[in-house]
């Protein structure tokens, strides 16, 4: 039995079926192509139309927020419920959701960091790691809430030297003040625990 007689017999058999199978007709093509075509553009497009929700809010300006319908062909539903929960929070109160939120971004950051730095025998700094969630908490986030709100309002358009605008206000006013801000709370609050531990210990 030769290589080649092995090879056309398995290729009759098993490669032609499947060949014919793949293979579509023509009115198949004719009707459903556009369809398919269309699906697969919608599938590969960069940034899907139900991945943001336009939302009015006071005066001319409007808002965009991460559209529920976009995650719901997710497959987890518990996750589903909770973005949804969250959409829904952000709207309804979106100052102490935001203020809550980087609360909890700025305490996972600061373990984060103490876990990255410290050695084996170093414990974790609990005070530090108040101090930078309630920066987070109490600064952070009420800030940064009203600072795109008055971006929106000042600059409502949407394309690119309206979005460059955005940013070189953010790096010229507010960067600076943020810095500044978070080098001085730091500096006060851990003067004033120093003085306390002086107080103490005399």
């Amino acid at each position: 039995m030769s290589g080649g007689w092995f090879l056309r017999n398995v290729g009759k058999r098993y490669l032609h079926p499947l060949l014919e199978r793949r293979s579509l007709p023509n009115s198949f093509v004719s009707t459903e192509a556009p369809i398919l075509a269309k699906q697969q553009s919608r599938t590969y497009s960069p940034i899907p139309l139900l991945l943001f929700r336009k939302v009015k809010e006071s005066g001319n300006t409007t808002s965009f927020y991460p559209s529920s319908r976009f995650f719901s062909s997710s497959s987890s539903s518990s996750s589903n419920s909770f973005i949804g929960w969250y959409l829904g929070m952000i709207e309804s109160r979106p100052v102490l959701t935001k203020s809550i939120t980087a609360g909890l971004i700025y305490s996972v950051a600061d373990l984060s960091a103490q876990r990255m730095t410290q050695t084996s025998s170093e414990s974790f700094d609990l005070i530090r790691t108040l101090r930078m969630t309630g920066y987070g908490m109490l600064f952070m986030g009420p800030s940064l809430h009203f600072w795109f709100n008055f971006l929106s309002r000042v600059f409502p358009k949407l394309d690119v030297v309206t979005t460059l605008k955005k940013l070189i206000m953010g790096q010229v006013i507010y960067g600076p003040i943020v810095t500044a801000t978070f080098f001085s709370l730091n500096a006060a609050l851990q003067g004033e625990l120093r003085v306390i531990n002086i107080i103490n210990n005399a």
